[in-house]
């Protein structure tokens, strides 16, 4: 059982291959890193998301850096 001073983090519930809820109360920040090639073909980058009760770091893929162009970080921004 968790201490009454602890409070959860994140709920992230797996819907489906398709579908995924996360629910993160006192978000604070945001920040995403730049796409990465991590094998011939398959690219990733990584999604920090900050509250006061912690943070939840999600790695998304892709099989080409197109379809992770769309969240790409804005230089202007950093």
């Amino acid at each position: 059982m968790r201490k009454p001073t602890e409070k959860t983090v994140a709920a992230i519930s797996f819907h489906d291959n398709k579908n995924l809820s996360i629910d993160i109360e006192d978000v604070v920040g945001i920040d995403i890193g730049y796409p990465l090639e991590m094998t011939e073909g398959i690219w990733f980058v990584d999604l920090i998301i900050r509250s006061d009760a912690g943070n939840v770091s999600l790695q998304l893929t892709a099989d080409s850096l197109e379809k992770l162009k769309a969240i790409e970080k804005d230089p202007e921004h950093d």
